[in-house]
């Protein structure tokens, strides 16, 4: 297994996307930053669970990056790539915690990162994803 980054290190969350595939670990990413640095994740887990994806404070990386595709398409249009948008504006995550958690395919190791308040995020936009030539 690779060594998994520690907390308070930043990365890129399309090289964590890229960890949770390689290392098979669970990367839950965190929007709000009081909830991420004061509760348990599998407490946030269950809690969350029937919330729509947009209104959730935690998701898995992979649910992540899925909803934010939603919303580029939405407003980009159907060609709009999150994996081209975050590779010219790159956006890290901080490490918070890694331990392990109970799955339904049993224990798996995790990572909680927090990601950057949306004002922070400014720079990154929509339009900056590049769009196919057709």
């Amino acid at each position: 297994m690779t060594e998994l980054p520690k907390p308070g290190e930043r990365i890129d969350v399309l090289v964590l996307r890229d960890l949770r595939r390689t290392e098979h670990i669970n990367i839950y990413l965190y929007m709000d930053e009081e909830i991420a640095r004061t509760s348990d994740l599998a407490a946030d887990l269950a809690k969350y669970r029937l919330v729509d994806p947009d209104f959730r404070p935690v998701m898995e990386i992979e649910e992540w990056f899925k909803t934010i595709q939603k919303q580029m398409r939405q407003i980009a249009g159907a060609d709009a790539r999150v994996e081209e948008m975050f590779a010219a504006e790159p956006l890290n995550a901080e490490i918070l915690e890694t331990g392990e958690i109970q799955t339904a395919v049993g224990p798996r190791t995790y990572l909680k990162a927090l990601l950057p308040y949306l004002d922070e995020m400014e720079e990154i936009h929509y339009s900056n994803a590049t769009m196919p030539t057709r």
